[in-house]
């Protein structure tokens, strides 16, 4: 299985690992050569201070200036013998220092200066090698310097190791952008993810079922436009028709006959252009609706007064039945009145002549509290059983062609009551008559 985090260990490691030999041995060169020009540069300078006299016999000289051992070079130690409290010799003759006690390794603090001193005894001889501490720590820094610069000139090279490999870890990722930008808004193919790295699956996987729920609003949206289309054309042709029969028309009750239909045509074609203006409000990407605390029943009795005088001119009974005087749900209130708008439109549309409609607002128990119900009652022919489960698409409007409709105003009942969780559900009315749309509100506490 492929995998990123091995691409670039595969890549990486191995680079760091040469870069680290590679910094490990200029290292042990630079360290080697440093340690060796300072151990040579001790060496010169003891042996300067040895000589031979006339006898053959091995004595120090005293030396001054720059070759004296002072052991405040980074290079150079002090010497000293000693007998008793006389210092019989001195590699520097300046240096203050109070005779040894005892052979060993010892640290001196002399004027605020530290020094490092190694004493052996040979009789009543004391021989003292010592060097300030400055000078041995001058000395370090000198070796750190060397030791410093073999590492800092391998950074470029790691960088542009790491540079490459960073690179080929993330192609996969790079394929895929490549692989995005040719498409079009019309391939909504999902991604193959069978060579896909495993860190990479997480997104591929997102992005195809980004893809997929695109692809199922696309074609909503196309069929949506095509039926609309199909809506709309029509009516817009009917009214073609009726304008040009008009100045044909030999007496006025032709005329007005094709006014009347004309006048038919224009309200059908703003009722369908209504609908399709609520229904784009309605979309999910076009606003969020805002919920508050609702009061059911009154908005139940604004509906019916204003719809009286429609079902009054229908011969239809328009009537309200509220089991309790305030009944509050949460929701959108100016949504909530076009889901009842558009059922009481429908149920006077269809019903019929001397047909009865309820609008019933109620309460009953739930699990979670009480449960608001709202239902739209009529005695109408009702709708099939078979054609129940298809009314709620949009623009079917079933057996019921005679009356005059877009066949949208279901399709926005169940929007709106999907925006506010709502189930509602289809069923036959009282004694078997008719049709009763019955929406359910999330259980909740009823505020009185």
């Amino acid at each position: 299985m492929s995998s990123l985090r091995r691409r670039l260990l595969l890549w990486l490691l191995p680079t760091a690992l040469l870069c680290g030999v590679l910094a490990s041995a200029a290292t042990y060169w630079g360290a080697l050569s440093e340690l060796d020009e300072l151990l040579n540069d001790q060496l010169q300078a003891i042996a300067r201070h040895v000589d031979v006299d006339d006898n053959g016999r091995l004595t120090l000289a005293d030396l001054r200036g720059e070759h004296r051992l002072s052991g405040e070079q980074p290079h150079g130690v002090l010497l000293q013998v000693w007998r008793g409290n006389a210092a019989v010799f001195s590699s520097d003759p300046d240096a203050r220092l109070p005779p040894p006690k005892v052979p060993g390794l010892l640290d001196l603090k002399v004027d605020g200066r530290v020094w490092h001193t190694f004493v052996t005894s040979s009789g009543d001889t004391l021989i003292r090698v010592t060097q300030v501490r400055r000078a041995r720590l001058e000395a370090v820094a000198e070796i750190a310097v060397h030791l410093f610069w073999p590492v800092l000139s391998l950074i470029p090279v790691l960088a542009v190791c790491l540079w490459f490999g960073v690179g080929y870890g993330l192609r996969p990722l790079r394929q895929l952008a490549w692989g995005l930008q040719q498409r079009d808004a019309n391939n909504m193919d999902s991604i193959d993810t069978v060579s896909m790295p495993v860190e990479v699956k997480p997104l591929v996987e997102a992005l195809n079922g980004l893809l997929e729920r695109l692809d199922k609003a696309f074609t909503v949206q196309r069929h949506f436009i095509a039926d609309a289309a199909h809506e709309l054309r029509t009516p817009i042709m009917g009214l073609g028709l009726q304008v040009g029969l008009l100045p044909q028309a030999l007496n006025d009750r032709e005329r007005n006959e094709i006014a009347a239909q004309i006048q038919a045509g224009t309200t059908r074609l703003a009722h369908l252009a209504e609908q399709l203006l609520t229904l784009a409000r309605l979309a999910p990407d076009s606003r969020a609706i805002v919920m508050k605390e609702v009061n059911l029943s009154e908005l139940a009795r604004s509906v019916v007064a204003e719809r009286a005088r429609l079902s009054a001119d229908h011969d239809i009974d328009l009537g309200l039945v509220v089991s309790t005087a305030v009944v509050k749900v949460k929701g959108d209130g100016d949504c909530l009145r076009i889901l009842l708008n558009n059922l009481v439109d429908n149920a006077i549309r269809y019903a019929g002549a001397r047909a009865t409609i309820d609008v019933i607002v109620r309460e009953e128990v739930a699990a979670g509290g009480q449960r608001a119900i709202l239902e739209v009652s009529d005695t109408g022919p009702g709708i099939a059983e078979a054609e129940k489960s298809r009314v709620w698409e949009r623009f079917y409007r079933g057996s019921a062609r005679a009356a005059p409709g877009s066949g949208l105003g279901l399709s926005i009942v169940k929007e709106i009551a999907l925006q506010h969780d709502a189930e509602v559900t289809l069923e036959s009315g009282s004694h078997g008559r008719g049709l009763t749309v019955r929406l359910q509100f999330p259980a909740a506490e009823t505020i009185r």
